[in-house]
């Protein structure tokens, strides 16, 4: 009986010590979890990417509307100021609500960039007669949908993304 138990012993030893089948296990339990963890890199990597973009519209559409210079203020103001400095250059604007939407949703329609909308255009510092000898600077917000690729459902959906952009008109000398 004792050499019985003793066999029976030396099996169930063998049969702990066999980790056949483990790594099995293993990847039956972590696959999942990296595969998510993927998916949340890639999504926060494309809302980066987004981020970006919507930046550089929103840089673009400043340069528009930056280029859309009132040609008669520059007929009209071309002398140089007592200490030699040159005269404004004044940003045609919206006549009704003094700010330039139209001309910088403008761009996006010229360039066929949809799911993106202008949400503000602000000319700060435009010339007057009064105050002939300052340049203006256009800053343009805008947002964009951002749709995540794998999982939409932890980023609750569909997010907006806003970019801000500035620029300042410069005729060439």
């Amino acid at each position: 009986m004792g050499s019985r138990l003793d066999t029976l012993r030396k099996n169930l030893r063998e049969n702990l010590r066999d980790d056949r089948g483990s790594l099995a296990m293993a990847v039956v339990i972590w696959a999942p979890v990296v595969v998510l963890l993927m998916a949340f890199l890639v999504d926060v990597g494309l809302l980066i990417s987004d981020r970006t973009q919507a930046s550089d519209y929103a840089d673009q559409a400043a340069r528009r509307v930056a280029q859309d210079i009132d040609q008669g203020w520059l007929k009209t103001y071309n002398a140089r100021g007592p200490k030699g400095e040159d005269p404004g250059i004044k940003v045609n604007v919206d006549p009704k609500t003094g700010d330039c939407v139209p001309d910088a949703q403008q761009y996006l329609i010229d360039n066929q960039i949809s799911n993106t909308t202008i949400t503000s255009c602000q000319v700060t510092g435009n010339p007057t007669p009064q105050n002939l000898y300052v340049n203006p600077r256009i800053t343009v917000t805008l947002q964009m949908q951002y749709k995540p690729l794998f999982v939409g459902f932890a980023l609750k959906g569909d997010s907006t993304v806003t970019g801000t952009g500035s620029a300042t008109p410069v005729i060439p000398k």
